[in-house]
């Protein structure tokens, strides 16, 4: 059945769940919304016609090509190197990178031959080199529920392979030689490695502010994801008005994606995660569900907290603890809430996008934002 997305900040799920259940219309909703005394004015329905599995299907066949292609780029006389790739590449990561490349430059109209595949590729390959560094600087044992290749390989052929997919990426876009997709990516890989550097520049520090994290995730996730957006704005030779909107919506949907992560990792269980509960705590990453429920903290509170973040090893006491004042204080649910304003900005920056020829992939987009939020994983 059809249903409707209600995207009016925490209300959002609530009236989707409505909408799910009962044939229930447009004017309906307004005058459920009345009786709540919420302003509509800016109310924005979108419908919702597809999980994750559907935008795969509608773009299964580019999907297939990007998948082929990344093998054929994974191969080296250095046996090492596509074997790391390889079981990288093979681990059940969701490809959201690619799929916005080829859905956006699907919306804005293109059909110019195989670029989009070629820069899916090129944006999964720079993807897959910072998840390598990452778990080397992380010390992570595990990957989506598997050994990490640095707990195969070792520290120095993770670090290796990832800049061969970095070096490898950029040889790529030499052979298409569009200078404004070069420079949207080089500016985008130099964010992401400052966001990095950046977070790591804050870790154990409880005094961080909501502003230098959100700063933290807009360099290190929502900078490529935005990038994604904008190669494909760029193939399509849509007007600059067009292209900026289409950049914002994937700056907002990568913070999105990031807050979803930093939640995941208080609220899900390691068997769905793939990897530790609690692991930001661990690393001394300090994300928004900490970072709110130390500033609504008493003294006491905020004394345990810090004694909880120096220790050297967490236990499963302290983490449950931590959690429970996250509840507590509402950090985890403020957590959510601001990941929904920031996909309801995101449906926003491409509402006036939506045409008859692309609302197959206008819908896409808007489904997609939804998946970042109901996500487990």
């Amino acid at each position: 059945m059809p249903t409707e997305t209600v995207s009016v900040g925490r209300y959002t799920i609530f009236f989707n769940t409505i909408a799910c259940l009962l044939p229930i219309c447009q004017a309906t909703i307004f005058t459920i919304l009345k009786e709540f005394s919420l302003d509509n004015g800016d109310l924005l329905i979108y419908p919702s016609l597809m999980g994750f599995k559907e935008i795969i299907t509608i773009l299964q066949d580019d999907l297939k090509k990007v998948d082929e292609y990344l093998k054929i780029n994974f191969q080296s006389d250095v046996a090492l190197i596509p074997t790391i790739s390889a079981y990288l590449s093979n681990g059940g990561g969701k490809r959201l990178r690619p799929i916005l490349v080829l859905a956006v430059s699907k919306l804005c109209g293109y059909n110019g031959g195989d670029s989009h595949i070629r820069y899916s590729c090129v944006v999964e390959l720079i993807h897959a080199a910072t998840l390598l560094h990452d778990d080397v600087v992380d010390k992570a044992d595990i990957r989506r529920g598997n050994p990490s290749a640095n707990a195969k390989w070792g520290n120095n052929a993770s670090v290796l392979v990832g800049d061969y997919l970095f070096s490898k990426s950029f040889y790529l876009m030499s052979e298409e030689c569009n200078k404004r997709i070069i420079t949207l990516i080089a500016d985008a890989s130099k964010n992401v490695a400052e966001g990095e550097v950046k977070q790591l520049v804050y870790k154990y520090n409880l005094d961080t502010t909501e502003d230098v994290y959100i700063d933290v995730i807009t360099r290190k996730t929502a900078a490529l994801i935005s990038a994604c957006c904008g190669i494909g704005a760029i193939l399509g030779a849509v007007t600059p008005d067009k292209e900026e909107a289409l950049i914002s919506f994937g700056r907002n949907i990568g913070i999105a994606f990031q807050l979803v992560d930093d939640l995941l990792d208080y609220t899900s269980n390691e068997t769905i995660l793939g990897k530790p509960v609690g692991n930001d705590l661990s690393e001394g990453k300090i994300t928004l569900p900490l970072i709110h429920l130390y500033r609504e903290a008493n003294e006491n509170e905020k004394e345990e907290l810090r004694k909880i973040v120096s220790v050297e090893k967490i236990s499963k006491e302290q983490l449950n603890r931590t959690i429970y004042l996250m509840n507590s204080h509402g950090a985890l649910d403020y957590t959510m809430d601001c990941a929904r304003r920031f996909i309801e900005n995101a449906k926003n920056n491409i509402a006036p996008l939506k045409t008859p020829a692309s609302e197959k992939y206008f819908n896409a987009l808007i489904s997609l934002s939804d998946y970042i939020l109901e996500r487990k994983n």
